[in-house]
């Protein structure tokens, strides 16, 4: 699984040399989605670019933190405490993480 890390604010594209988007486990720091009322952060990619990923985080509003599918990915919520929700989706070996909380 995918570990949800803190923000990084690094926004760099998974396929950079230091992400190559073929790897799967070389995560790229994908930022944040900011969507009414809420935020997605510390948005993590593996095996997909960037914008698939912040797509699928952006994707988690409205779920009232339950699975959903996105871009062909199935999203699974954990419990974060403080009201938030750690999502982990994947898609074959793709993987996409993030924590989901009000902003």
């Amino acid at each position: 699984m995918l570990a949800v890390l803190a923000l990084a604010g690094c926004g760099e594209d998974a396929g950079s040399p230091s992400a190559p988007e073929s790897s799967p486990s070389a995560a790229a720091e994908c930022g944040e989605v900011m969507v009414p009322g809420h935020e997605a952060l510390g948005i993590r990619a593996g095996g997909v670019g960037c914008d698939v990923a912040r797509t699928v985080a952006a994707a988690a509003e409205g779920r009232g933190r339950q699975p959903y599918d996105a871009e062909g990915f199935s999203c699974e919520p954990a419990d974060a405490g403080d009201g938030d929700t750690n999502y982990t989706c994947t898609r074959g070996d793709a993987q996409v993480g993030f924590r989901y909380g009000t902003a």
